[in-house]
């Protein structure tokens, strides 16, 4: 008997020590100033020299002040903040990362490879907030050749890398009626509802970054082919675009917006949205555009 007391209580030690010795090096692993695998690692310098920080997560935002992520090991900058400090970086995560210039996985950015230990792009060099570890690229929200947004009597702006809608974070996007609206990103239908002849049937979709997407003034009748709690993937068809009435008299077009940390869309419009922090996807809906026929 005594034997197997001592026996059960040397498994019952075992076990305990295992996790005791593994928990601290599972959460020394970031942060500790050494670059190692399946870390992603922001550099004071270009040439990805100086003072490093490893990071195994996105960041929504790097921050400012006593709280920020900072550069951590010896070298040049050790201690600042890495937002808009950043010049190289090393990506040793198995994934592709993207770096954004503002918070919130906005604005422009630069995709590094897995592998990569380069300088940033001269658009987020210095100039850098947020990042994404995994593919961040979105799916052109509107089944349409690039001729076909081209040529509509009120283009959308997609030569340009800044946010163009008239007064806030959003995209009009301008298409025939009954064009086919697709998810750009993989995630779960949160709402769909129908709506009035001037907001159009509504639907929201948030993606495993917490980003959630809104899609207005797609049409009542047909209305949205998605429900609530339903899984997407990018591409998946989620309604249409629909009338001039449903877009608020103007030519017909699919108003998208995006935020980040929310469940639901705030109830806005126009500049009533500027203060909620909608998020400039302008450049990434421009390269998903970019890469339609």
């Amino acid at each position: 008997m005594m034997k197997r007391m001592l026996a059960g209580l040397a498994t019952v030690l075992a076990v305990a020590g295992g996790l005791v010795s593994t928990a601290p090096a599972a959460s020394a692993a970031a942060r500790n100033g050494t670059c190692e695998s399946g870390e992603f690692c922001l550099y004071f310098n270009s040439g990805a020299t100086g003072s490093l920080v490893d990071l195994v997560s996105s960041q929504r935002d790097y921050g400012t002040g006593s709280g920020c992520v900072a550069f951590v090991s010896g070298g040049s900058g050790r201690g600042q903040c890495v937002k808009n400090n950043t010049a190289a970086v090393w990506n040793r995560t198995g994934k592709l990362v993207s770096v954004f210039y503002n918070s919130d996985f906005g604005g422009t950015y630069d995709v590094i490879p897995n592998g990569a230990r380069v300088d940033l792009n001269a658009n987020v060099k210095n100039n850098n907030a947020s990042q994404i570890i995994g593919d961040a690229s979105l799916r052109f929200p509107l089944n349409v050749t690039q001729a076909q947004i081209k040529g509509r009597p009120t283009p959308w702006c997609w030569n340009s890398k800044t946010n163009c809608h008239h007064d806030y974070n959003a995209a009009d996007i301008f298409a025939a009626t009954g064009t086919a609206v697709v998810s750009p990103v993989s995630g779960t239908v949160m709402t769909v509802r129908g709506g009035s002849e001037t907001a159009g049937a509504t639907a929201t979709v948030k993606d495993a970054f917490g980003r959630l997407w809104f899609f207005q003034h797609m049409d009542n009748s047909p209305g949205p082919v998605v429900s609530a709690g339903q899984h997407v993937d990018k591409g998946s068809r989620i309604g249409t675009v629909g009338t001039r009435a449903h877009a608020m008299g103007t030519d017909p077009h699919l108003h998208i917006d995006m935020r980040v940390g929310v469940d639901s869309r705030v109830s806005c419009t126009g500049s009533a949205c500027a203060g909620y922090g909608f998020v400039n996807n302008q450049p990434l809906l421009r390269t998903a555009f970019l890469d339609r026929p």
